[in-house]
């Protein structure tokens, strides 16, 4: 009865999931249709840009948008963040698909079989290091956005002595690649103890 439950839901998931990965597959071929057209459209992204963020305050800046950015940069911002959401996309793609063949022995009633400690580990990895590629990406898409406005012409000269940049990395793909060798250690003791079952019976 329990087996034939976690072989119902591990389809159901596995259906979910193939669902989502055209998602993905979709994400990684919009970020790389728009990465040329980024690169290509340079006056159209400065008019666009005529807003600029700071914490909780939101600057709208007038008249011409090119006394104030750095087209260069603008583009390389964008393009930075457009690869960060292309290796996201890609990552979770292929953690859907290795997800999916972690189902695949659970839908026939058998969650400890032989190999699913290994992709577990292959999931990890996956996270570990498309959540560093992107965070770094992310982190270059700030800095190249923060160069790209010319602070002295924006802000006061008399009133403003100096501006400061602080950049800040989220570490939450070290956390969730822990958790995943974790389980990949519990499931490789799983897989011992089915063998040792099997070679019991």
């Amino acid at each position: 009865m329990e087996n034939a439950k976690l072989s119902k839901s591990a389809a159901v998931i596995d259906r979910i999931l193939k669902i989502l990965q055209g998602f993905a597959i979709a994400g990684v071929i919009v970020s790389a249709i728009f990465i040329p057209l980024t690169l290509i459209l340079g006056k159209k992204i400065i008019a666009d840009a005529s807003s600029l963020e700071l914490g909780v305050v939101t600057l709208k800046l007038a008249g011409d948008m090119s006394a104030y950015l750095d087209e260069g940069s603008i583009k390389l911002s964008i393009v930075c963040t457009l690869v960060c959401l292309m290796v996201i996309s890609a990552a979770v793609w292929f953690c859907f698909r290795v997800l999916r063949e972690v189902l695949t022995p659970m839908k026939a009633g058998n969650p400890f079989a032989r190999g699913i400690a290994r992709r577990i580990r292959r999931l990890a990895w996956t996270v570990l290091i498309g959540g560093g590629i992107a965070e770094f990406a992310s982190v270059l898409a700030e800095i190249f956005e923060t160069r790209a406005y010319h602070m002295e012409r924006l802000l006061n000269p008399d009133r403003i002595a100096s501006v400061a940049y602080g950049f800040s990395i989220d570490l939450w793909f070290v956390i969730a690649a822990l958790v995943l060798f974790f389980l990949s250690f519990i499931f490789r003791y799983g897989e011992e103890l089915q063998r040792e079952a099997d070679e019991t019976l």
